[in-house]
């Protein structure tokens, strides 16, 4: 494993208050444990080798810490997502479903175009466990900030992470744009929920190689 890869893993607990989703505890131990490296490292190398921009390594073999929960893989860039994928099924062991998860990030995130290999470089990994969801009739008591929100039609799903959305109302029109929400408010189903996030450096290692022509 890359040595700065190694070196910076940070837990993002604010969005989960000590004493609330118990569901979360092994997830929040496992952020501050040397296994959030393993499953970083896992996920970057699924990312990677579905861009075809790095080389094949050893297995990695990362249990669940607890209950498995729904997961999410994200790159961002800055402060901004690029793209995202979850699923609320584990694909079996925790390290399996990162890397798949991670496999599909490029390009399963159909609200933005496709991750190049050559952005890999300016792009940091977030991975986010999910607690219990409470279901809210009014989206606008969510805070965006500190608390997931999901947002529900016969049309499909989209889930907002903390700090992805800048405001409740931004992420309703996100969800407007992408065809989630069409009609009013109340045709949608709303749930907020806490998160543990774990997170690697502020961009992933340079590509050994890419798929991408050569000019």
């Amino acid at each position: 494993m890359n040595a700065a890869w190694r070196v910076l893993v940070v837990a993002l607990l604010a969005s989960t208050p000590t004493g609330q989703a118990p569901e979360l505890e092994p997830y929040r131990a496992l952020a501050r444990s040397s296994t959030a490296a393993q499953v970083l490292a896992a996920a970057r190398e699924g990312l990677c080798a579905s861009l075809d921009a790095c080389e094949p390594s050893a297995a990695i073999i990362a249990e669940w810490p607890g209950a498995p929960r729904p997961v999410y893989v994200t790159l961002t860039h800055d402060r901004a997502t690029r793209a995202c994928v979850g699923s609320d099924a584990p694909m079996g062991t925790l390290a399996e479903t990162v890397r798949q998860l991670a496999a599909r990030v490029a390009d399963a995130d159909l609200r933005r175009p496709p991750v190049r290999a050559g952005e890999l470089d300016s792009l940091r990994l977030v991975i986010a466990f999910a607690g219990e969801g409470e279901a809210v009739s009014d989206p606008y008591t969510v805070n965006p900030a500190r608390e997931g929100l999901k947002v529900e039609t016969e049309r499909g799903a989209v889930a907002f992470l903390p700090g992805e959305a800048r405001t409740v109302r931004w992420a309703l029109a996100e969800a407007r744009r992408i065809g989630v929400l069409t009609g009013s408010l109340s045709e949608a189903r709303y749930t907020r929920f806490p998160v543990v996030v774990i997170q690697g450096p502020a961009a992933l290692p340079q590509p050994v190689h890419s798929k991408e022509p050569h000019p």
